[in-house]
């Protein structure tokens, strides 16, 4: 009897050498059998003794041929009880080593021999093999089609997750082109008109663009972390200078609520990505705002034992209630639009704490939520330490800040719109502007200046296949400058989201507003942009 795919001579031949089994044999049956043979032979001798007189010569003769006749039947005994044991133990061994070998998975056949009971078993043992080889099949051809349908809906979600995003990056760009002419539009307007009556319609007309404002920058944030074209860029961030920007984008908002906004001073300073820092805490503090009708909302800075910086947003709002608290953070989920601010109410499609959620992915940040119904809530954000810079210090000893009024800028966009909005907004901040819609009517419009613009805004993506870094390359080397690092300062105005027009922003280190841009973050951004730029070339 042998395993299938083994040679059956090889195969005894090993099993009888098999040190398990010669033990076996010597403890279970040939020394029981040579016991045996023993006092059967002792009796046959004692027997002997009694017939013959101890010491005559009949008894040393019968002595001898009865120790002779021992010797050779303990051979007989043993050499019969090893043939006839092996015969019985072998096909017992080969059974459980079959029998092992299909426990790990191996299919086996055993040959069956003519014994009624251990063929019984050998066949046993070869059809059990046989049953859960057909089941192991069966199963890993089940597992098999599972994968491969699994891979396809997981195919099939990727490229309806990739469509939506496309989708949402080219339905903001193209949308946002006409609501950023808009918003310059309102701004200027506003600037220059005296009419009470006529300015409070001016106002009624920057809420709605406000409104609009805020729905296509959730779109934006959402397309852009979607499509992959967001990448963190890590630096030590004093968290004041962050507060600040929050304290002054919400505070007329909370004051006109009849809310407070308290952001604590800090020295605290973190490892993030600023801008999307920023964008995290103003998002908290919109929502924290929005579903608080009485008290107001506080900022704050918790220093944790494990050595991370907490940053705490507390409101006293209407809260939220337990079964919403693991999915205010999900997309497009809101709890209510019931306790919102009646201005308010319309103006979010749920896509602000997903963001969040996002954003602190990529900073690696942890979010906790607590809240009680009818208290208000607690949203914290652990990060990771950051180190003071140099700089920074040195920035806090800069007497006032830069001005944009008298700034010679180039405005650079192909959308008529736009462009005339832009150089109506910058006439009334006092700016001397000119105007172009390609690089080659840049180039014309700056020949009149002797020196190169204090500032040159450009669209990034322009018509012909032109970007707007071409047009900071052209300009600088119209001046003689150096295209990478020239003596002006830059900004690049877009309402792109694919990847890779984003990796060319990030390529040129050059600082980039995303569409629709207010005219406060236009502002900010031209001021530390005309800043950077002379304290370089200081």
């Amino acid at each position: 009897m042998a395993v299938a795919n083994q040679h059956p001579a090889a195969e005894s031949t090993r099993r009888a050498y098999n040190p398990s089994v010669l033990r076996q044999l010597a403890l279970r049956v040939i020394l029981p059998m040579a016991l045996v043979a023993l006092l059967l032979f002792g009796l046959l001798a004692w027997e002997t003794a009694r017939l013959l007189p101890p010491g005559s010569a009949g008894f040393v003769a019968a002595m001898w041929r009865i120790g002779g006749l021992l010797l050779v039947g303990l051979a007989l005994v043993t050499a019969s009880g090893w043939l006839v044991a092996a015969r019985a133990v072998h096909p017992i061994a080969e059974l459980t080593e079959a029998i092992e070998r299909i426990g790990h998975g191996e299919q086996v056949r055993l040959q069956i021999d003519r014994g009624e009971i251990l063929g019984r078993l050998q066949r046993g043992v070869n059809e059990a093999s046989q049953a859960l080889a057909r089941s192991r099949n069966r199963m890993e051809s089940e597992l098999g089609r599972t994968a491969v349908e699994l891979a396809d809906k997981n195919a099939k979600l990727e490229a309806a997750s990739q469509s939506r995003a496309r989708f949402l990056a080219a339905a903001s760009h193209d949308l946002r082109q006409p609501l950023y002419a808009l918003t310059l539009f309102s701004s200027a307007l506003r600037a220059g008109e005296t009419d009470p009556s006529k300015l409070t319609r001016v106002l009624h007309i920057e809420e709605c663009v406000a409104s609009l404002d805020h729905l296509f920058s959730e779109l934006l944030d959402l397309s852009r972390l979607e499509t992959g074209a967001v990448h963190a860029a890590m630096a030590d961030v004093r968290l004041d200078e962050v507060f600040d920007d929050v304290s002054r984008n919400f505070r007329m908002l909370a004051e006109s609520r009849g809310l407070r906004l308290i952001v604590r001073k800090t020295d605290a300073w973190v490892r993030a990505d600023r801008t999307m820092l920023t964008r995290i805490l103003n998002n908290l503090v919109s929502n924290a705002l929005r579903y608080t009708d009485e008290g107001g909302v506080l900022v704050g800075v918790r220093h944790q034992q494990s050595g991370q910086v907490r940053i705490d947003i507390w409101d006293t709002g209407h809260g939220i209630a337990p079964e919403h608290q693991q999915r205010v953070f999900e997309e497009f989920y809101q709890v209510s639009h019931e306790h919102a601010h009646p201005g308010e109410r319309q103006r979010g499609l749920g896509l602000g704490l997903a963001t969040v959620r996002k954003l602190a992915e990529l900073l690696d940040c942890r979010i906790a939520l607590a809240s009680t119904p009818h208290r208000g809530t607690l949203v914290s954000l652990a990060l990771a330490p950051g180190t003071p810079s140099p700089q920074a210090q040195a920035m806090d000893a800069m007497d006032a800040p830069l001005d944009v009024s008298g700034l010679r800028v180039l405005v650079v966009d192909d959308e008529v719109s736009i462009l005339e909005g832009l150089r109506a907004l910058l006439a009334e901040w006092g700016c001397e502007i000119r105007a172009a819609e390609n690089e080659a009517a840049a180039l014309a419009a700056v020949a009149g200046w002797t020196q190169a613009p204090d500032l040159v805004i450009s669209d990034l993506r322009l018509r012909e296949g032109r970007s707007g870094v071409d047009v900071l390359r052209a300009v600088a080397r119209h001046y003689q400058q150096d295209p990478q690092r020239p003596g002006f300062a830059r900004l690049l105005v877009t309402g792109e989201t694919r990847s890779d027009r984003i990796g060319e922003i990030a390529a040129s280190r050059i600082p980039v507003l995303f569409k629709p841009v207010s005219p406060q973050k236009l502002r900010e951004a031209m001021l530390a942009a005309v800043f950077a730029a002379r304290a370089h070339h200081e």
